[in-house]
């Protein structure tokens, strides 16, 4: 069970205290496992780093070969610790996802797709059932959200009371966009964790966050920069800029409308800063 911590009014949900670092951890443990039982010899996974740090260290603890597949705009830092694993083969790909799709299906090995993989899904949903012990009091959470597959996940656990937020740069509103107009488009997107742009469970997300009474907003690159320098101060110093985003996500939300906040609102921190 990860730790929440409180700061002035708001909550941080630490995922960034999993074992690799991130709340990619919740999922690839649970598809591995899967993986073992099924009698896979290796398996596959694109990313755009944390979840391929995350299964590198599980399918090593496991003897699986395991392929990554990376664009070519990956986090230097990322990469590195991708490389350092003899256990991995990484290949650099401009169509990441697809090649590893087609990779999985040629050599029969498990892709470890969260947003595609039911087993993934269930996994996250442990978050939500957590945070309903440790925070019963909950009013809203928000969430840094690519895929959707944590959001999804979480969701299915979370009391129902609770306000669901996903939070994304303005440089890639691929779910804000429908919610949001209060936003300017922006090139450059400070979170490298959530850049992807092909989502499976969009419609499912859309509808999750509607259900809960939620929105989704899309932030500016200093709103985010704001929020770091804010957490920082209050010496919380080695969370990534996704969890950053999250924390500027609630400051936009109190100024928009602040009953969509509540009192007891909670930041889902998803990673540390590599």
């Amino acid at each position: 069970m990860t730790p929440i911590l409180k700061i002035d009014n708001f909550y941080l949900k630490r995922e960034d205290k999993n074992p690799t670092g991130s709340a990619k951890d919740r999922a690839i443990i649970a598809q591995v496992k899967t993986a073992l039982l099924n009698k896979y010899t290796s398996a596959t996974i694109s990313s755009t780093g944390n979840a391929a740090i995350s299964a590198s260290f599980y399918c090593q603890k496991e003897n699986i070969p395991l392929h990554v597949f990376v664009s070519p705009d990956i986090d230097a830092n990322k990469l590195a610790i991708l490389n350092t694993n003899r256990n991995n083969t990484v290949y650099i790909d401009p169509r990441p996802i697809s090649s590893s799709f087609k990779q999985s299906k040629e050599s029969g090995s498990y892709l470890l797709r969260q947003s595609t993989d039911p087993v993934a899904l269930k996994a996250y949903s442990q978050i939500g059932s957590e945070i309903k012990k440790q925070l019963p009091q909950i009013t809203s959470i928000f969430i840094p959200t690519g895929s959707g597959a944590t959001l999804i996940g979480l969701s299915q656990t979370l009391p129902k009371t609770c306000k669901i937020i996903a939070c994304q740069s303005a440089a890639n509103p691929t779910i804000a966009k429908f919610f949001d107009k209060n936003y300017r488009p922006e090139k450059e997107n400070p979170c490298d964790a959530l850049t992807v742009k092909t989502l499976p469970l969009k419609d499912q997300i859309i509808d999750t966050i509607k259900k809960s009474k939620g929105t989704a907003l899309a932030l500016q690159k200093q709103q985010i920069q704001d929020a770091d320098n804010l957490l920082k101060k209050s010496k919380v110093n080695q969370l990534s800029l996704e969890s950053s985003l999250a924390l500027a996500g609630l400051f936009k939300a109190q100024s928009l409308d602040p009953n969509l906040v509540g009192d007891c609102p909670l930041i889902l921190c998803t990673g540390i800063k590599r």
